[in-house]
C-alpha cells in the first residue's frame, strides 16, 4: 500500500533529523570545522615538508650542488624568472660572473658560462646540442620558424636562404641597399639644422626599410615617412613580451596568458601575425622572380623542397628582425661609445675621410678594406651585442664535459656574451671602449678574442650577419663623411645611455639625441 502524505512527511523529517545536531551530542557543525582545519593542517605540512626536501635535494644532493652559485637562484627558478622579467637579466648575469667565477649555477637545473671553451662545445658540438624548447615561445600558426626549427628543418631554412643573406648576395643588392641608405643622408641633412635627434630611430628606419625591401619587394616606407611602420612596433611588443609569456609557460599555464595578459599586448601579437600573413600573401602572388630573399624559397603547397606558406609566415617576422634590429642596435650602441671616446671618434672620422676622395666611392666593397672601423665595430660588438643573451641549449642524453667539469644530461646551458666579454679574465681593461685590442696591439696579446661572438657560432650561428655586417659598416662610413657628431648632453642629462638599458630579449633603447653638423667640404678631392 502506498504511503500517505502524513507518513511520506514523516519519514522525511525523520531522514533529515539523522543530520540535525541534538543537544547534548558532539556538534556537527564542529566536527566538519576540525576536519576542515585538519585537512589544511595536513595540506600546509605536506607543502613545508616538500619545500624542505626539494630546498635540501637541491642544495645537497642535486648533480649540480658542486656547481657555484647564489643558494636562491640553486633552490628556486624564480628569482631567474623576476630578473628575467624585470629587465635586469643581463647585468644581474654580469653581476654572478663576477662574484662567483667563469660558471655559475642560476636555476636549480641550468648554468652559465664565460669562456670561450663552453663555446665551443656548447654550440659547435656533433650532434648538436637542442634549443631549451622554454627559450623561445611557438610561433602563432604552430610552426616554428628558423629560429626554433628542430634540426633537419633548421638546415633546409639555412638552405634555402643561404644566398640571400651571403656576402655575394648583399653584393648582389648593393643598388637597392645604397639606395635606402644614401635615403637616410638626405632625411638626416634635412634634419640636421633643426636641433637633435634620435639617431636610434633614424638607424631602425633605415635598417627596417632595408629588409623590407630584400625580404618583401617593398621598403616600409620609415625614411620616406619619417615615421615608424605599424608592423615595426608590433615586433618589438612581442618581443619584450616573450620573457613574461616564457614565465607562464614554465608553470605550464599557458590557458592563463589569454586571460591575463594586457589587452593591448594581444592585439599588438594579433595585429604581427596578420601583417606577416598580408606580407607573405602580396609577396607569393608575385612569384618567385623578384631578385629578393625569397626566390627559390617559395613553394606554398610545400611539395617541393622549397617553403610552405606557413613557413614563410613563421619565418618573416624573424628574418625582418635578424635583418634589422642587430644592425640598427649596434649602430646606436657604437655611436653612443664614438661619442663618449672623442679620440676614437677623430681617428675614425679621419680613416674615413682619408680614404676617399669621393662619397661616390663608398660602397659595400671598399668599406670592406677599412681596418680601423673594423676594429671599431668588433669592439662595440663586444661591450654591446647586439643579443645580449646567447640562446639556451639543453645537455644531451649521456651528459657533456664543458669547460673541464661533467655536465648531467638534461641540463640546460648557456654562454652569456655580456658577461664574458667583460670579463677581465677574457680581456685586459675589458669595461673600456679601445678598437686597438682588434689590431694586435701587444698591450692586448692575451685577450681571448675568440669569446666575443655576437652573432653567436655553430650551425645555428646568425643567418643575417653577412647583412648586419655589410649595413654597419657602409652606413657609419656614410655619416661620418657627410657629418660632424655630437651628444645634446643638456637633453641626454648625466644618465648612462648603454648601462641604463634593459633587456627583454633583445636591449629596449632609450632615445639617443645627437646633433649633427654637415661637413664643409674645402674641396672635392
Amino acid at each position: 500500500m502506498a504511503p500517505s502524505s502524513a507518513q511520506g512527511l514523516e519519514l522525511l523529517h525523520g531522514y533529515l533529523n539523522l543530520f540535525t545536531p541534538r543537544t547534548g551530542d558532539v556538534s556537527f557543525m564542529r566536527l566538519v570545522s576540525g576536519y576542515v582545519l585538519a585537512t589544511f593542517v595536513a595540506g600546509i605540512g605536506a607543502l613545508l615538508l616538500w619545500t624542505l626536501t626539494t630546498v635540501f635535494y637541491r642544495l645537497y644532493l642535486h648533480p649540480l650542488r658542486r656547481y657555484p652559485g647564489p643558494k636562491l637562484w640553486a633552490i628556486s627558478r624564480l628569482p631567474y624568472i623576476r630578473s628575467t622579467v624585470k629587465g635586469t637579466i643581463v647585468h644581474d648575469f654580469h653581476r654572478l660572473h663576477k662574484q662567483y667565477g667563469s660558471v655559475v649555477r642560476i636555476a636549480p637545473d641550468e648554468l652559465s658560462y664565460s669562456t670561450p671553451e663552453a663555446t665551443k662545445v656548447i654550440y659547435q658540438s656533433s650532434p648538436e646540442l637542442h634549443k631549451d624548447p622554454m627559450h623561445l615561445p611557438p610561433f602563432h600558426n604552430g610552426t616554428p620558424g628558423i629560429l626554433a626549427a628542430e634540426e633537419q628543418h633548421h638546415r633546409r631554412y639555412r638552405r634555402l636562404l643561404a644566398y640571400g643573406f651571403s656576402d655575394r648576395g648583399m653584393r648582389a643588392q648593393q643598388p637597392l641597399i645604397q639606395r635606402h641608405i644614401d635615403l637616410l643622408v638626405k632625411r638626416l641633412s634635412e634634419n640636421s639644422g633643426k636641433g637633435s635627434l634620435d639617431i636610434v630611430e633614424w638607424y631602425n628606419w633605415c635598417t627596417f626599410d632595408i629588409i623590407g625591401d630584400l625580404a618583401f619587394g617593398e621598403s616600409f616606407g620609415c625614411l620616406e615617412e619619417s615615421k615608424t611602420h605599424e608592423w615595426i612596433a608590433s615586433i618589438a611588443g612581442n618581443v619584450k613580451a616573450i620573457p613574461i609569456i616564457n614565465a607562464i609557460r614554465r608553470f605550464k599555464l599557458d590557458w592563463v596568458i589569454p586571460l591575463i595578459a594586457p589587452k593591448k599586448l594581444l592585439k599588438m601579437r594579433q595585429r604581427n601575425a596578420q601583417f606577416t600573413e598580408n606580407k607573405v600573401d602580396q609577396r607569393l602572388s608575385h612569384g618567385a622572380d623578384r631578385g629578393d630573399l625569397w626566390d627559390g624559397v617559395m613553394d606554398p603547397k610545400g611539395t617541393k623542397g622549397g617553403m610552405s606558406r606557413q613557413e614563410m609566415i613563421s619565418n618573416g617576422s624573424a628574418i625582418v628582425l635578424a635583418g634589422s634590429e642587430t644592425s640598427s642596435t649596434l649602430l646606436s650602441g657604437c655611436t653612443w661609445l664614438l661619442l663618449q671616446n672623442p679620440d676614437v671618434l677623430a681617428k675614425l672620422k679621419e680613416h674615413v675621410r682619408g680614404s676617399f676622395t669621393d662619397q661616390s666611392e663608398i660602397d659595400l666593397i671598399s668599406v670592406g678594406k677599412l681596418d680601423y672601423m673594423a676594429a671599431v665595430l668588433d669592439e662595440a660588438l663586444r661591450l654591446y651585442p647586439p643579443v645580449p643573451m646567447q640562446s639556451n641549449r639543453i645537455v644531451n642524453p649521456g651528459g657533456a664535459d664543458i669547460a673541464g667539469q661533467y655536465v648531467p644530461a638534461g641540463t640546460t646551458v648557456a654562454v652569456q656574451q655580456y658577461a664574458a666579454c667583460r670579463s677581465s679574465d677574457n680581456f685586459r681593461r675589458p669595461d673600456e671602449f679601445l678598437p686597438q685590442r682588434w689590431l694586435e696591439d701587444p698591450e692586448f696579446a692575451n685577450d681571448r678574442r675568440a669569446t666575443s661572438q655576437p652573432f653567436s657560432v655553430g650551425p645555428r650561428n646568425c643567418i643575417g650577419r653577412q647583412l648586419a655586417h655589410a649595413e654597419m659598416r657602409l652606413i657609419l662610413a656614410k655619416i661620418l663623411w657627410h657629418f660632424d657628431l655630437e651628444l645634446d648632453a643638456p637633453k641626454m642629462g648625466p644618465r648612462d645611455w648603454l648601462s641604463e638599458q634593459g633587456v627583454w630579449i633583445l636591449w629596449d633603447k632609450s632615445p639617443l639625441w645627437v646633433r649633427l653638423m654637415p661637413r664643409t667640404l674645402e674641396k672635392s678631392g
